[in-house]
């Protein structure tokens, strides 16, 4: 597919105008201009061998079918064309094309649309070739990264696009990946004033990430952290941060980087705020999750989870020991939550299930109390007593006779806790 050129007028763009018209091919009509051509009396004007076509004999066209013939002769007596012909077609050119396509819509004005592609060569040789972020009904490129990939190579990119605030309550237009050869679109939603949306998450690497949206006073946005020191593996909860109102302006419109640094500290721009997050281990730091919600910050819980943390907290681990042979001494017996899950909502006086998996992460045998922690002034519900070898782990189950919510609804947090570990999750009790 031939790459096609768009030109935009001024102002298409919802991320500089703040709307988006479909009125560009009305225009066009009215100057009297298509594509191919055109003019606007629907004649068409061409070109041949450089000269305008005045309507008479086309002598390039005789010369063509004499060489064509003197070919035919050539094929009829050697019949090696048709052998260079086939290995010809043996080979295909460098082919890009769009795997998958996903994007954080909706999203509210002045807020970053995130648009996450693989983008894979389906040909049989090594390219290089712009791949292109299309926004709009009048189409205009807002973004492009190039990109180098060997004969069925894939790899994953971001593109971005700051939405404009919409003309109304939602706004709804295309955007499109398009790699020349290939393109996947998808139509995507800007809403007014955030449209109550929840901010979006994205996990770059180990050492970066983000969250964007529209923040109001009191919201939070905080990174936690794990990490191998000469100790071993150690984490922080909820250390590093903002509080919009307190530590920054608010509201806020933007996105919010986490990065980590030799120090730590915050800056702030127009858009975005970059929150320095400190290297808290000699073998490695990750970025491990981000907590934007404010049950999840009461409950010292993670609202965004890191991809990327396990397998660099993997790598980090393996350095470690080869550094320091395991440390020595065995790591006790120490019993994290793996996995958590609710039967969230509930009506009131029926029974909060909650199912965990603990493993037992250390280096020996050990007993804990398992306990499930209940409210905004917590309390423990519910508890049980697992004993578990190094690497075993089991899963258990964990009860809460929900009451009567004051309300319509009720919401709040609950959390498995090990004493070494604990995760949390918010649930909701209706009337």
């Amino acid at each position: 597919m031939e790459r096609r050129r768009f030109i935009a007028a001024t102002g298409i763009g919802i991320g500089f105008a703040g709307c988006l018209s479909a009125g560009q091919d009305d225009e066009d009509a009215e100057n009297g201009t298509t594509e191919n051509g055109t003019d606007g009396d629907g004649g068409v004007t061409s070109e041949s061998n450089g000269e305008a076509d005045d309507g008479g004999d086309v002598d390039g066209a005789t010369e063509g079918d004499e060489v064509n013939d003197g070919e035919t002769d050539a094929d009829d007596e050697g019949g090696d064309g048709d052998e260079t012909g086939d290995e010809d077609e043996s080979t295909v050119p460098a082919t890009f094309e769009v795997a998958s396509m996903a994007t954080n819509s909706p999203v509210g004005g002045g807020e970053l649309l995130v648009v996450d592609a693989t983008i894979e060569n389906v040909g049989d040789e090594t390219g290089t070739t712009d791949i292109e972020l299309v926004v709009g009904h009048s189409p205009a490129v807002e973004d492009r990264e190039m990109l180098t990939l060997e004969p069925g190579q894939s790899a994953e990119i971001t593109l971005e696009f700051r939405a404009g605030e919409p003309a109304g309550e939602t706004e709804e237009f295309p955007v499109r990946v398009d790699t020349g050869a290939h393109e996947v679109s998808r139509t995507v939603v800007v809403e007014a004033d955030g449209g109550g949306g929840e901010p979006s998450a994205t996990f770059e690497s180990c050492s970066r990430a983000a969250v964007s949206g529209r923040f109001e006073d009191g919201d939070v946005a905080f990174a936690s952290t794990g990490f191998y020191d000469e100790a071993g593996f150690g984490n922080t909860l909820i250390e590093d941060g903002i509080t919009f109102g307190d530590d920054v302006d608010a509201p806020f419109s933007g996105t919010v980087v986490f990065e980590l640094a030799d120090d730590g500290g915050v800056s702030t721009g127009r858009d975005e705020i970059v929150v320095s997050v400190s290297e808290y281990g000699e073998y490695g730091t990750a970025i491990t999750g981000l907590t934007t919600e404010e049950d999840d910050y009461v409950g010292g819980g993670i609202t965004h989870s890191n991809p990327h943390a396990e397998g660099c907290l993997r790598e980090f681990e393996a350095e470690w020991e080869d550094s320091t042979g395991g440390g020595g001494e065995p790591t006790p017996a120490t019993f994290e939550v793996a996995s958590m899950a609710t039967n969230s909502p509930v009506g009131g006086g029926e029974l909060l299930v909650v199912d965990a998996t603990i493993e037992n992460v250390g280096d020996e045998t050990g007993t804990t109390d398992i306990e499930l922690v209940v409210g905004h002034s917590p309390a423990v519900e519910d508890r049980e007593m697992l004993t578990l070898e190094p690497g075993q782990s089991a899963e258990i189950t964990l009860e809460f006779r929900a009451g009567e919510p004051a309300g319509e609804t009720e919401e709040f947090p609950v959390r498995v806790d090990t004493g070494a570990h604990e995760a949390s999750e918010t649930v909701t009790v209706e009337g």
